[in-house]
């Protein structure tokens, strides 16, 4: 078998070795150029010089100047030169140690100032507001254009450099007279009341707001802009039988609701020049609340039963219900928040013919599973479902315990024991849909449990399945789901009666890294490590009991890896598989050929995952965290990643991966922030761009970044910790979104049982 050889580590290690900082090139200021170099000034005339610091890029740019004869010139820190009195003087300008220099002849004042214009010389200005004023001194040469600025009344406006602020309503002149000549203009300033432009109610809602009877409300004005005159407010009722209101003080108003009656009613302020106004609509209720809030906890993501309560308000009709951005109508919904915390359920409603809105805030839990797992290590398998995917499953790697994630109650439920004493590696998993059974094993066992915890049965594995393997490369069933496939150490493929669990067949293959995916008529498709620096696909077919190898080509690949699977097409034609040194290898499974390769990323390449329309996506680590999309028809290396981040080490979730649901929304879960909080991340495309989007975040949520991933059934599922703390989390995303799972083994991601998955 042709060799094929990679120096990835090397490559690796190089990269590392030379990321440290660098040390910065010193660069110093050569010339100092003053322009212009040479200047005459009359006595009180200004001229501004420049300097320019040779090479630009010099370490030290900042420029300082004085003058040789500060009684004939005066120079400021921005190179600006005064002429005092007759005389001659050198400027200079000195950065880095480095000077420049301009001669400067200074001679009497030969031009005065013959008048001053103003413009504008009319302003029409509301309280508060500025304005500019221009200074014209002529002639455009006269030395001294110095000018003096004065208010006839700063009751109404002031002044300062030509900026004029107006201080209340009334009229008055601004003055502009010459320092040289005491030449005078003037501008005329009127200022008027400032017109309201909006108000709103500082505490009002959009809703109407749910009070008792009897009970008062203060409702506060807030005007725009903030110092109109228009501030006369007319209060008014819409029924006084139910509120009645009272001005208690400038754009404030107490409002008093009935002691004896119900129902909706609109409290309306009007300002009384502009007539500009702003409504606030209330519901009196009775004893009884007009919403039933659903019994026990509501969680995010997770439908809860809402229902308006039509026997005590029997005038409620066409009740719809809103919450974000969906509406529900009947006088039930079953809504899902999507957002944790403090989140806001508004219900609109016809009474008795007016349109009353209402807002609900209810505390919403961010988590309907947030666990510690009593086995402290955060190396887990991937979460698999059950069909129904109403249970999730995940294996501990330092006890070596099979948990059942019960996700109708939302909590862990039983767990199997493989503890045997070799729990530092290992830990395969899969699930049969059609049984229900669970195949797990340690490196010593292969176990049959049963869907209520039980052992069906188990084999004896001397020497374990495959070293350092999740959920990437087995087992796997049979297409009937009769056959349970699994690889094991000593370099054999073994084929299990899934219901007794007796051995049926196996065949010699190496399984130090190895991938497989069943599909067909119980085809296998394998992808291993030969020897170092080589790899090969071989295509097995299992039939009447028995192994029979069809045929073995070269992989360009020579590690696979055993963290991740490969995903089949839905016409069961090609096969993707992703390896080590971030490169996805293509299998033509129709003609049992390879069909391609590409170099995605650096590092592990975890995943993919097939999107509904025909799209793969991957999750990169190695320094750093990205999803890649890739379209299959145009395969090219080094694609532009999705999403990066570069915060930190790559591996932060070190067997996380990448999921879709059935609307083609993606799913991953990292550690972002520099470890601060794992976060699930939601993909969503809109116009050709994909936006990641905090599903929900947990901060500190562990120190050391190994963890696991899943998306079933509306449920998002991760986890992990360090070899002292381990947790696993749910986060609903609303059941709708999809039927079946993703990610290893999944229903949109093909993978092991395609025809299972995708046939008839």
């Amino acid at each position: 078998m042709k060799s094929v050889r990679y120096f990835f580590l090397a490559l690796a290690a190089t990269i590392l070795f030379s990321c440290g900082p660098k040390e910065e090139p010193v660069i110093k200021v050569k010339e100092v150029k003053v322009v212009p170099p040479e200047l005459t000034l009359v006595e009180g005339g200004r001229e501004s010089l420049s300097a320019e610091v040779v090479p630009s890029d010099a370490n030290y740019l900042y420029v300082e100047w004085m003058s040789s004869d500060e009684s004939v010139a005066t120079v400021n820190k921005n190179g600006t030169v005064l002429g005092v009195k007759e005389g001659k003087a050198t400027i200079t300008a000195v950065a880095d140690g480095v000077s420049g220099t301009c001669a400067v002849s200074v001679v009497k004042n030969l031009t005065p100032v013959t008048g001053i214009k103003l413009s504008p010389t009319e302003l029409t200005m509301g309280k508060g507001y500025t304005e500019t004023i221009t200074a014209t001194v002529e002639p455009a040469d006269a030395a001294n254009k110095a000018v003096e600025w004065s208010s006839t009344d700063v009751n109404v406006a002031t002044v300062a450099d030509g900026q004029v602020t107006a201080t209340g309503a009334g009229q008055c002149e601004i003055v502009a007279k010459t320092v040289d000549g005491g030449f005078e203009a003037r501008c005329s300033v009127s200022v008027r009341d400032v017109p309201l432009e909006k108000m709103v109610f500082a505490n009002g809602s959009e809703y109407a707001i749910i009070v008792e009877r009897g009970s008062t409300y203060n409702l506060i004005i807030t005007f725009t802009p903030a110092n109109t005159s228009d501030r006369n407010i007319k209060w008014t009722s819409g029924d006084e039988q139910l509120a009645t209101t009272e001005v208690v003080g400038d754009g404030q108003a107490v409002v008093t609701f009935s002691t004896e009656n119900t129902g909706a009613v609109t409290i309306t302020a009007t300002a009384a020049a502009s007539g500009i106004s702003v409504s606030q609509r209330f519901f009196v209720k009775g004893d009884q609340d007009p919403v039933l809030a659903p019994e026990g906890t509501v969680f995010a993501g997770r439908k809860a039963h809402w229902r308006f309560n039509t026997e005590a308000y029997t005038n409620v009709k066409n009740v719809v219900w809103k919450s974000e951005n969906r509406s529900y109508e009947g006088a039930e919904a079953y809504i899902a928040p999507e957002s944790g915390g403090e989140t806001t359920v508004n219900v609109t409603a016809s009474i008795g013919g007016k349109n009353v809105s209402f807002s609900f805030t209810v505390p919403v839990e961010e988590w309907f599973v947030n666990e510690t797992i009593p086995d402290a290590n955060p190396r887990n398998t991937y979460p698999v479902f059950n069909k129904e995917t109403t249970r999730a499953y995940f294996i501990t790697r330092g006890k070596r315990r099979l948990y059942e994630l019960d996700l109708e109650q939302g909590k862990l439920g039983w767990m199997f024991d493989m503890n045997d004493g070799k729990n530092d590696n290992g830990g395969d998993i899969c699930v049969n849909p059609v049984t229900g059974d669970i195949y797990c094993s340690n490196q010593q066992h292969l176990f049959c449990v049963s869907p209520d915890g039980s052992k069906k049965w188990e084999i004896l594995v001397p020497k374990g399945t495959t070293p350092t393997s999740i959920a990437g490369c087995g087992p796997g069933m049979s297409n009937d789901c009769t056959v349970v496939f699994i690889p094991v150490v000593d370099n054999r493929f073994i084929a299990v009666d899934a219901a007794s669990g007796d051995i049926l067949d196996s065949f010699d293959i190496p399984t130090n890294h190895l991938q497989f995916a069943v599909y067909g008529n119980n085809d296998i498709v394998i992808h291993t490590t030969v020897a170092k620096g080589e790899g090969a696909i071989r295509f097995v077919n299992f039939s009447g009991g028995k192994f029979g190898e069809v045929k073995a080509i070269d992989s360009p690949s020579a590690d696979p890896t055993d963290i991740t699977s490969p995903a089949v097409s839905r016409d069961q034609k090609t096969a993707w598989f992703s390896c080590a040194g971030g490169m996805m290898v293509v299998v033509d499974l129709a003609t049992k050929s390879l069909k391609g390769s590409a170099r995605l990323a650096g590092g592990y390449l975890q995943g993919p995952a097939l999107t509904a329309d025909g799209n793969l996506m991957f999750f990169a680590a190695q320094t750093k965290a990205e999803v890649i999309m890739i379209n299959p028809a145009t395969i090219t290396d080094n694609p532009s990643p999705m999403v990066p981040y570069s915060n930190g080490n790559g591996n932060w979730l070190n067997f996380t991966t990448v999921a879709v649901d059935t609307q083609n929304n993606v799913y991953f879960f990292i550690k972002d922030d520099c470890f601060a909080k794992s976060v699930f991340y939601r993909l969503t495309a809109s116009d050709g761009r994909w936006t990641p989007v905090p599903v929900a975040s947990i901060d500190k949520q562990n120190d050391d970044p190994q963890g696991f991933f899943n998306f079933g059934g509306g449920y998002l599922i991760g986890g992990g910790g360090t070899n002292t703390v381990n947790r696993v989390l749910v986060r609903c995303i609303d059941a709708q979104r999809a039927a079946g799972w993703s990610g290893p083994g999944g229903d949109v991601c093909a993978t092991k049982n395609a025809n299972l998955v995708y046939g008839e």
